[in-house]
């Protein structure tokens, strides 16, 4: 089980930890449930996460606009193992987690008590 908490009430996050050579990173995440990717980092994290960046991919934003956004594949602990992620880079300072991700899960968030549970997927 994953726990995290929703911030000011509004902004559910957790911690995910990415993998690097260099050593693990703990990074504060929102939940994102508007983004359909796995993973969404700033640009300057891709040096500090050891990210190769592999192509251009078109992102449509909730505000309507479509940019070009830059894309490339990482790998963080997941419910204690190692994934691979697609991640994708944006001028947002915001760290994301998209509903990719999530797939499979059982999330509840409790706005009462501002906290969160991301339950384990079944094996299929």
């Amino acid at each position: 089980m994953i726990i995290g908490n929703i911030e000011e009430g509004v902004y559910p996050r957790v911690h995910t930890t990415v993998v690097t050579s260099a050593g693990n990173v703990v990074e504060k995440m929102l939940i994102d449930t508007g983004f359909d990717g796995e993973m969404a980092i700033n640009y300057d994290a891709a040096d500090r996460f050891e990210i190769e960046l592999e192509e251009y991919l078109k992102i449509e934003y909730a505000s309507g606009e479509s940019i070009d956004e830059i894309y490339g594949h990482g790998k963080i602990l997941w419910f204690d193992e190692i994934r691979e992620v697609e991640i994708i880079f944006s001028n947002d300072e915001e760290p994301a987690i998209g509903t990719r991700l999530l797939n499979g899960c059982v999330m509840t968030m409790n706005f009462i008590g501002n906290t969160l549970t991301i339950d384990k997927p079944q094996s299929q």
